[in-house]
C-alpha cells in the first residue's frame, strides 16, 4: 500500500490556526522552515502508517463479515477437522441424546437467535431449555432419527451432534455441504474441548473462555482439596444405577470412561468396580452378590427418572440384604441429586455432580461448601437465570 500527501497553502491560514494556537506542524515551520522541510515527508509518511493501522484496527469492528473472511477451523470430538467461512448462524441439532448439546450450545450468549431446529426424544422438548428461551415451542422440532433431507430443509450452516463417532447422518449431511460438528462430552478434557470450539464457531470465543474458567476454578478447588489424600486411604466408593424396567430390578456400573465414574475419580474416591468392567461404553449389569464383595464405604445412587429416588433409597436401607453392606451401615448411601437432569448426566451440570460427590466423599474437607449457593451461582453464571426460577425449579430436594 503505498500512501501519498501534498501540501496546498492556505488561503487564509489564521481562521483556521489563529495566532498562538498553530498546530504542531505549522509551529515547527514558522520556528525552523529548513527543519520542517526535512521533517515532513518523515511526518507524513508517520500519518499515514498510523491512519492504515488504525484502519485495520477499526474496520473490522464495522464490517464483521469481511473481519471473518479467515476461515473458522475446530477438530471436533471425532477428531474430524471442521471448517467455516464465518461464524454459524443458523444451528440444528441433532443425534443421541440431543439434550447434552444443547445445553452446552445455550451457554452461549446468541444460542436462542441461533438455533434454527433440534431433534426432539421423547414426548417433551425441553423443560430445562423453555426456563432459558421462552421462545423455544417456536423453533423447529425434528422427529427422532431426521433423515439428512429433513434436516437440510432447515437449511442449517452447522450442524452439532453428539457423537465420539462419524455415523452415516454426518457423512450424507457433508456430501451435501453442510458441515457437521461432533460433541463428546463424556470426561472432563473432552466436555471443555467441546466449548472452545463451540465458542469458535458460533464467534464467542470471550463466552467459551468465561465457561471453561467456570470449570477450571472448581475443578481446582476439589483437587486442591483432594490431592494431599493418598490412593491407599481414598474412601472405596460405588456408583450404581438402579432401575426397575418392566417390573425387574437392575443394577448397573458405569463405564470407566464414563462422566459418572469420571465423577468420582475427581472427588477423590477410589472406584470398586473400574478393574472388573468388561464394558468400555455404556452401563454394565451387576448384582448384589458383586456389590456385597466389593463392599463399599460409600454408595451414590442414580435413580432410574420413572421411579421416585426417596422410596427406593428408604426400600434399600429396609432390605435386610442391604443392611449387610458397609455403606448402609455407616449411612453412605446418597441418593444423586437432579434438576430438571440428573447431575450424574454428561451435560453441562457434571461439575454439580463431581462438587457434590466430593462434599460426601470427605465432609470435613469440603465444610465450606455450600452447594445451595453453588447452585445458583452455577445456573446464573452459566445460564442467566433468575434466583427465584432456580430456588423455584433446579434445586433438588434433598441436597
Amino acid at each position: 500500500m503505498t500512501c501519498q500527501a501534498s501540501i496546498r497553502q492556505l488561503l487564509y491560514p489564521a481562521a483556521i490556526h489563529p495566532p498562538r494556537i498553530h498546530s504542531p506542524a505549522i509551529r515547527i515551520a514558522d520556528a525552523a522552515p529548513g527543519v520542517f522541510r526535512r521533517c515532513f515527508p518523515a511526518l507524513t509518511a508517520a500519518v499515514c502508517l498510523g491512519a492504515f493501522l488504525a484502519a485495520c484496527l477499526v474496520l473490522p469492528a464495522f464490517f464483521p463479515a469481511r473481519a471473518a473472511a479467515t476461515p473458522i477451523e475446530v477438530t471436533d470430538a471425532a477428531g474430524i477437522f471442521v471448517t467455516l467461512d464465518q461464524p454459524a448462524a443458523r444451528v440444528v441439532v441433532i443425534g443421541a441424546a440431543p439434550f447434552i448439546p444443547l445445553h452446552m450450545f445455550y451457554m452461549f450468549d446468541q444460542a436462542r437467535d441461533r438455533l434454527a431446529g433440534f431433534e426432539v426424544r421423547g414426548q417433551v422438548t425441553d423443560e430445562f431449555l423453555e426456563l432459558i428461551d421462552p421462545d423455544l415451542s417456536l423453533k423447529q422440532t425434528l422427529a427422532a432419527n431426521p433423515g439428512p433431507e429433513s434436516v437440510a430443509a432447515l437449511a442449517p450452516d452447522l450442524v452439532i451432534t453428539k457423537s465420539t463417532v462419524e455415523g452415516q447422518a454426518a457423512r450424507t449431511l457433508k456430501a451435501l455441504g453442510i458441515p457437521v460438528m461432533h460433541v463428546g462430552a463424556e470426561t472432563p478434557d473432552m466436555f471443555l474441548s467441546d466449548i472452545r470450539n463451540l465458542g469458535k464457531v458460533l464467534g464467542e470465543e470471550r463466552r467459551a473462555d468465561t465457561i471453561v474458567q467456570f470449570y477450571t476454578d472448581n475443578l481446582a478447588r476439589i483437587q486442591q482439596a483432594v490431592t494431599p489424600v493418598p490412593d491407599p486411604s481414598r474412601p472405596r466408593v460405588l456408583v450404581l444405577e438402579y432401575s426397575n424396567r418392566g417390573s425387574k430390578q437392575a443394577l448397573n456400573v458405569p463405564a470407566p470412561g464414563w462422566i459418572q465414574t469420571q465423577q468420582a475419580v475427581i472427588s477423590g474416591g477410589n472406584p470398586v468396580w473400574t478393574t472388573g468392567t468388561s464394558v468400555r461404553d455404556g452401563w454394565q449389569i451387576t448384582g448384589f452378590e458383586q456389590i456385597a464383595a466389593w463392599d463399599p464405604e460409600k454408595i451414590f445412587l442414580i435413580v432410574w427418572y420413572q421411579l421416585k429416588g426417596t422410596d427406593v433409597l428408604d426400600s434399600l436401607y429396609q432390605d435386610p440384604k442391604w443392611a449387610s453392606l458397609c455403606a448402609v451401615k455407616q449411612d453412605e448411601l446418597h441418593l444423586f441429586p437432579q434438576d430438571i437432569f440428573g447431575w450424574d448426566s454428561a451435560s453441562p451440570r457434571w461439575i454439580l455432580g463431581a462438587l457434590w460427590m466430593a462434599k460426601q466423599t470427605y465432609p470435613d474437607r469440603f465444610a465450606d461448601l455450600d452447594m445451595f449457593r453453588t447452585v445458583a451461582a452455577f445456573y446464573s453464571q452459566m445460564y442467566g437465570l433468575t434466583p427465584k426460577t432456580i430456588a423455584a425449579r433446579l434445586m433438588p430436594d434433598p441436597l
